[in-house]
């Protein structure tokens, strides 16, 4: 599939910013061209609420991410009602229905069901597992229902004309891929070995990545996955340390990835190790496997180190404004929240700019080209559903229990 590439500062000049639920839109015409007259839109009648429904891992696998996704959620959605949604000439709230899949697919599937046929939802967030992201959209999918999907896997927005009601905001494994074999061939490392979790996940990887390498003339020395259902990665970092790479790219989601980490190390590795943005949690930095990270890399959007120093764009005012948020009512703040609250705020600006909560209607509007969101661009268009736009995609390393930006 070809994906039109739309920088992020293209996003920002021409297309929309998204502030964190004030939903600030800004659009510009080339100079000396006037902006054309916007059309009257006509408000659906007897509409009192946008309701979205939210299918979530906040126990079981995932619950990682999928409790970070709840608490931004509630963030943008109290945003969103401090002055309601702008609906024709009125103002409506947005009314989240959250639900835990315990991150199981088939209760994904069941959950999903449930938002669409008793909560009567315009759209459904959630999904920060590949297995629970491809159980929502098969009845997604059917249903006509737009589903923003948080998972990373390449599956979930691909092939297009079976995903036409789906919407990926996670990187693209093939971005994050690229970045990664960009940054190892600049620090002149000749060879990677590549170990991955057993899941959608680190299936992503073991595709994406071996073709990097090669476009980047990298050697690829081996591909090592993980066990399924076991703590004990010690096997498998025994392979990865025979291997004898100069480099070792960790593809899993945390907290995996940090234990797959101190595996690697404790198998007497000393080289380079880098991570997928799948390890961008908290717990990767202070859980028990910290001081194994500590000088790794990883590839992740700009947000993993916290709110912009200088806020000069509306996105990048959206994203301060939304961190100090997020710390001043959790605590601590997570590069991978952001997901959640820019696809509430998507689905938010698609119903204002089509004055309608009709799921097939919002589905036209959430194809609105470059969107500049909390964590980078999206670029949603007939002809791609996902995901971050790469520009996003920058290298940290761990420097004692922070992510410093290279």
């Amino acid at each position: 599939m070809i994906r039109p590439h739309i920088s992020r500062r293209h996003a920002l000049t021409g297309g929309i910013g998204l502030a964190a639920g004030g939903l600030l839109a800004a659009c510009s015409t080339p100079t000396g061209t006037p902006a054309a007259p916007a059309p009257k839109v006509t408000a659906q009648a007897g509409v009192n609420e946008l309701v979205v429904g939210a299918n979530l891992e906040l126990t079981g696998t995932g619950s990682t991410f999928g409790k970070l996704q709840e608490q931004a959620l509630l963030i943008a959605a109290a945003e969103i009602n401090s002055t309601g949604l702008q609906f024709g000439d009125r103002r409506i709230p947005v009314r989240l229905v959250i639900k835990d899949n315990g991150g199981v697919p088939a209760s994904a599937s069941q959950v999903t069901q449930q938002l669409i046929d008793k909560e009567k939802v315009s759209a459904i967030i959630g999904g920060t597992t590949v297995e629970t992201g491809l159980s929502m959209l098969a009845v997604a999918e059917q249903r006509k229902v737009p589903l923003l999907c948080l998972a990373s896997g390449d599956d979930i927005s691909v092939p297009l004309p079976q995903r036409k009601f789906i919407y990926k905001l996670g990187p693209n494994s093939s971005d994050v891929a690229t970045v990664l074999a960009r940054e190892i061939r600049r620090l002149a490392l000749p060879s990677v070995a590549l170990l991955a979790s057993p899941d959608g996940h680190g299936e992503g990887g073991t595709k994406a990545l071996p073709r990097a390498l090669a476009a980047a003339g990298i050697t690829h020395t081996t591909t090592v996955r993980l066990p399924q259902a076991t703590h004990s990665f010690a096997d498998a970092a025994k392979q990865i340390n025979a291997s004898k790479a100069k480099a070792v790219v960790i593809w899993a989601q945390a907290p995996v990835s940090a234990a797959a980490v101190a595996a690697v190390r404790a198998a007497g590795y000393t080289g380079k190790i880098f991570l997928d943005p799948g390890a961008g949690a908290d717990e990767t930095l202070t859980g028990e496997n910290s001081g194994a990270v500590d000088g790794t890399y990883i590839v992740h959007p700009t947000v993993l180190s916290g709110a912009p120093l200088t806020a000069t764009t509306p996105s990048g005012r959206a994203a301060r404004d939304f961190i100090f948020r997020y710390i001043q009512q959790y605590g601590t703040y997570s590069g991978f929240a952001p997901y959640a609250a820019d696809a509430l705020n998507l689905v938010a600006f698609a119903a204002k700019r089509a004055a309608h909560v009709d799921p097939q209607r919002l589905r036209g509007r959430l194809e609105a080209g470059a969107v500049e969101g909390i964590a980078g661009a999206y670029a949603f268009q007939p002809i791609s559903h996902g995901g971050l736009e790469p520009d996003a995609l920058v290298l940290f390393v761990a420097r004692q229990g922070a992510w410093i930006r290279l």
